[in-house]
């Protein structure tokens, strides 16, 4: 892909993305129902079963073959007791480009569906500057500078991938009484990058305000 150096090596660039209630332009959804590849995917959640909900997916930009889907712990401790690498319990699936399921079972039903955007190019300096929902490539913009955060995870080899932000949510996507899932936070996706390929994006950690 053009850009992929400027992303994802030199990090000079990222990709930035909104959400929109109406207009589906393929790139995937928060709220609703899961992809219809976990249909018959039950093995998948053997160790995590049924206590948690699908909270989105999206297109690789890299790779429109392939989706990126999480899925988070229905309660709220759970995701933040364990919220850092290696010890992350938000699930991360790459998988062939899905339609959306007709099956429940791991919706989340106090976020009203909306669509992924298509993508922006912007400089470092624009994304900063620039309220947004995913931020793929670049840098991380963080909410707490702790190096522990991502130290472990540049030792193993991962660098970060993309973030998503819940300061991009726009008004409507929550029924009223329902928490924001990260506190008003941000999730921050790694994986292991080279000139070549992206391999086994996981949720490194996620902050909150």
């Amino acid at each position: 892909m053009e850009n992929k150096n400027n992303i994802l090596i030199e990090r000079k660039e990222s990709i930035i993305f909104q959400l929109d209630k109406n207009q589906n332009v393929g790139n995937g959804w928060i709220g609703g129902n899961a992809p219809a590849y976990f249909d018959d995917k039950s093995e998948l959640f053997s160790e995590i079963g049924s206590d948690y909900h699908f909270y989105l997916c999206f297109v690789s930009p890299l790779d429109k073959n392939n989706m990126v889907s999480i899925f988070i712990p229905k309660e709220y401790e759970n995701r933040v007791s364990k919220n850092i690498y290696p010890n992350c319990s938000l699930y991360v699936f790459e998988h062939p480009v899905s339609k959306e399921s007709l099956d429940s079972t791991y919706t989340e039903f106090g976020i009203v569906k909306h669509y992924i955007s298509e993508g922006i190019f912007v400089s470092e300096e624009q994304a900063f500057e620039t309220p947004f929902f995913i931020k793929f490539g670049g840098n991380p913009f963080h909410i707490q500078e702790e190096e522990y955060y991502y130290t472990q995870l540049e030792k193993d080899g991962y660098s970060f991938l993309c973030q998503i932000d819940e300061d991009g949510y726009p008004s409507g996507l929550f029924h009223s009484g329902t928490s924001l899932p990260f506190g008003f936070g941000a999730v921050y996706l790694y994986a292991i990058v080279t000139e070549d390929s992206i391999k086994n994006p996981i949720v490194g950690y996620w902050q909150y305000s």
